[in-house]
């Protein structure tokens, strides 16, 4: 049973997959609770191309440009999700008709007013490139989303609106069981309490047992992911994901890619030859320097 949809379906947020990889990435983060607004930055460490050992590809150079020009930022690859605004704009457009089924009318409603509140909060800004110790080329992002307690409560809405469409589709009792009990619980699916970020979904046990099982880097991220301080747990009949501290202002963390492939070194002359290379770039003060200037507001 493939329940665990939290990427690509709930939040309503597209999956990588594009062929352009990053070795590893960091993220650091700060709900401000004040202008509740969220900063993230972004550093994607060791960037190739999986298509061809010698060079990227056409189709790589057309991805990487994409990024480059549009509203677009990944969070750990395909482990967990890529937020395009873009394809949210292309969702949104696709999203007017109404159902006749009054289940389904509802959760186009909850999706619709999700997709319209993340376009009007969200901004990705394209940062510089460089290159790591290693020689490597690396990117950053600075992401702003504002009004995060209201797209918190929207996309609560939505991915419950989710599981009772869901409920009505789902073949065997034990499925609709699941479900079911995760749709009585009053707790919200998705919570940030100080900077810490805790996900909860139905979820079979015999397949959260099966997590990585035939996957060693994906195995090598969950360890990772636990040994910074994130959990991924199977509690009566759901899958708990938690990361960050409640008592703190800031979080940051940094893992490895769950992908196929490792690093190869293709990807260097295309991006210093189209984007340029940044001399003396140092990450981390510039992650200091755009969440410093939190007071000033986004720009818009």
């Amino acid at each position: 049973m493939k329940m665990f949809r939290i990427p690509a379906l709930l939040l309503v947020f597209t999956a990588l997959t594009g062929c352009i990889e990053f070795e590893r990435q960091t993220v650091t983060y700060e709900h401000d609770a004040q202008s509740d607004t969220l900063r993230v930055h972004q550093t994607y460490h060791g960037i190739y191309g999986a298509d061809d050992v010698t060079q990227v590809s056409e189709k790589e150079r057309e991805q990487l440009a994409d990024v480059m020009k549009g509203q677009r930022t990944f969070f750990f690859s395909n482990w967990i999700f890529e937020l395009n605004v873009e394809s949210l704009k292309d969702a949104l457009a696709g999203s007017g008709t109404p159902e006749t089924n009054s289940l389904k009318e509802a959760y186009r409603r909850a999706t619709t007013n999700l997709l319209t509140q993340l376009i009007a909060n969200v901004r990705v800004e394209n940062g510089k490139f460089y290159l790591n110790e290693k020689g490597q080329p690396c990117g950053t992002q600075r992401v702003t989303i504002r009004n995060v307690s209201k797209l918190l409560a929207s996309g609560n809405e939505a991915i419950r609106k989710v599981w009772e469409v869901e409920l009505k589709d789902k073949p065997t009792a034990e499925e609709r069981e699941l479900i079911n009990a995760s749709l009585a619980r009053p707790e919200p699916f998705i919570t940030l309490t100080g900077q810490q970020i805790r996900i909860r979904s139905p979820f079979p046990k015999s397949e959260f047992d099966k997590i990585g099982a035939d996957d060693e880097k994906l195995r090598h991220l969950i360890a990772e992911f636990t040994r910074v301080g994130g959990s991924m747990s199977h509690e009566k009949g759901e899958i708990h994901l938690r990361f960050g501290r409640t008592d703190v202002t800031r979080e940051t963390v940094t893992l490895p890619m769950a992908g196929k492939e490792s690093y190869r070194a293709n990807a260097l002359t295309h991006i210093r030859d189209t984007f340029s290379l940044a001399k003396d770039f140092d990450p981390k003060k510039d992650a200091e320097d755009f969440l410093r200037a939190k007071a000033a507001g986004p720009k818009r």
